[in-house]
């Protein structure tokens, strides 16, 4: 369809200069809808006042009229006189039953008129429907219509929303449109272009084209709304805007609110093993400086018969839930659950934008060891009856009446690994492969409970390590612990004496043991960190 429409930039520049704004968006939206007649409505109460509170409205005045050829004319001068004596002028948005209660009257207009809210919460909305002559009964107030909703994206099909007989022929009404203008009241067309309304079944032939015009139509309704309520003065004005103001503060206490939920959302999405679209179609990368670790329950092949299916994996979950909640916390991630294993991992690929700029190899270690330790006080204390999630005690009931025991181990190593997306055309994951994890592995296997296992290299790298303010991510999260609040925020930490006051631990926390091997892998000297105190 090829139709000039008017130039939505010209009317910007002048309709914030001219008094007569909502005359010039009369003319505007009657040229751009190509439409027989359109009305505007002013939402009011008993007083006729202009610029009341949209929840003290209870009618529609129309008052302004504009259309095409001699009758448009007609319209325009007498159209007010002709709306009240015809009795389709004040629009009621209410009647009264005979019960003496308010119940919401039928007809598009009195319907756009009590959405005010909406505005706030959704924007402009703009109802289209066909007028169904054939439908219409002759002695009934309303009919059903096919009413169609529109927000500025999609059509949204209304189907309980009934029509006004008594306006629509009144004006013999083709087609009808209506739509909020904000703390002013209502636009309302009869009979817009009936081409661009055409229909093969339930599809609009030429959407794209009426959403084209229908878009230009909500701008210029938002550029008119405000530019008639400069047009206000005194306390009236006052009034206003503070209802704006209202509402915007409204708005931004709750998009506050949404951006921490959302992001906090996103963090445990991220520490549980989601990933973006980008990461999910990344090219796959070598990565050097990764820390991965894996931990995993002891001797579960036989505990696991000491238990009932169901209860085997209510405290399963329970652990990995804890492993979950602990990768978010320290900004590591949780790659997979296997079986009775987690696997996790800190690495560039999976960061948040900006922390690989300054997360250096050593932090990442720390990190990773606060993540680990932290799991296993969790778990001791989910054992021992006193964990916030199970509080009612039923983990340990389980394990007493069991007459066993829930412990895990686990192995963490640094290096060279490849990250990428993994699996089958259908079903990807994006992890890590190669001999640091497969060594980060084997740690675990030949580990011992309750205590990380790792290499002779790391624990030279640990040992030297301080949370200082250039480790910026882990020195945030430990300020933050209940029990660092007395932390002398001008000093460097030493990692071990950090590590240990955060988790209780005293004495001497790192065992070397020697001649380790577990199926091919074989280690010389390796060292097992203490994770939970003596009781």
């Amino acid at each position: 369809m090829k139709y000039e429409l008017p130039d939505l930039d010209k009317f910007e520049r002048i309709v914030f200069k001219k008094k007569n704004t909502l005359d010039l968006l009369s003319i505007f939206s009657l040229k751009l809808m190509d439409a027989k007649q359109v009305a505007l409505l002013l939402g009011t109460n008993k007083t006729y006042f202009q610029f009341l509170p949209p929840d003290k409205w209870d009618r529609g005045i129309l008052h302004k009229f504009n259309g095409k050829g001699f009758g448009g004319v007609i319209l325009k001068y007498f159209g007010n006189s002709i709306a009240r004596y015809k009795g389709v002028s004040p629009v009621r948005l209410y009647k009264d039953t005979q019960f003496g209660e308010k119940k919401d009257n039928d007809g598009i207009i009195s319907f756009v008129l009590r959405k005010h809210k909406d505005f706030y919460a959704k924007g402009i909305k703009i109802l289209v429907f066909d007028t169904n002559w054939n439908g219409m009964i002759e002695d009934e107030n309303s009919s059903d219509a096919s009413v169609l909703s529109y927000d500025g994206h999609v059509f949204k099909a209304m189907p309980d929303l009934k029509i006004n007989n008594a306006i629509v022929r009144q004006f013999k009404a083709k087609n009808f449109m209506s739509a909020y203008i904000p703390d002013y009241g209502a636009i309302v067309f009869n009979t817009i272009d009936e081409k661009i309304l055409e229909k093969t079944g339930e599809c609009i032939i030429h959407e794209k084209e009426l959403k084209r015009r229908l878009n230009i139509l909500i701008s210029a309704i938002e550029m008119a709304s405000l530019a008639h309520i400069g047009l206000v003065r005194g306390r009236q004005a006052a009034h206003i805007i503070w209802r704006k103001e209202k509402y915007l503060r409204k708005t931004a206490q709750q998009l506050k609110k949404k951006s921490i939920q959302l992001n906090a959302q996103k963090g445990y999405l991220r520490a549980v093993g989601a990933v973006n679209e980008r990461q999910l179609n990344m090219e796959p990368v070598n990565v050097i400086d990764g820390v991965y670790a894996f931990i995993d329950m002891v001797g579960s092949v036989t505990i696991r018969k000491k238990f009932a299916p169901r209860e085997y994996f209510y405290i399963l979950n329970l652990c990995h839930q804890i492993a979950a909640n602990n990768a978010n916390k320290y900004l590591c991630r949780l790659d997979n659950f296997i079986g009775d294993a987690v696997f996790l991992e800190t690495a560039a690929p999976f960061d948040e934008e900006g922390v690989a700029s300054f997360m250096g190899p050593n932090e990442r270690l720390m990190l990773m060891a606060f993540t680990l330790a932290s799991i296993f006080n969790e778990i001791h204390l989910l054992k021992t009856g006193r964990h916030e999630m199970d509080k009612t005690g039923k983990v340990k009931k389980l394990i007493d009446k069991a007459d066993t025991d829930i412990n895990f181990r686990a192995g963490m190593e640094m290096g060279e690994a490849l990250i990428g997306p993994l699996g089958s055309r259908k079903r990807k994951i994006v992890t890590a492969i190669g001999k640091t994890v497969n060594v980060a592995s084997r740690l675990e296997s030949c580990g011992i409970k309750e205590g990380i296992h790792t290499s002779e290299r790391i624990m030279a790298i640990l040992k030297d390590a301080c949370i200082t303010r250039d480790t910026r991510t882990i020195w945030q999260i430990i300020c933050q612990l209940d029990n660092m609040k007395d932390l002398d925020k001008t000093a460097n930490l030493d990692f071990f004496a950090c590590y240990k006051k955060v988790f209780g631990l005293k004495k001497n926390i790192i065992i070397q043991r020697t001649d380790v091997s577990y199926k091919e892998f074989s280690k010389d000297i390796t060292y097992w960190i203490k994770c939970i105190p003596d009781t």
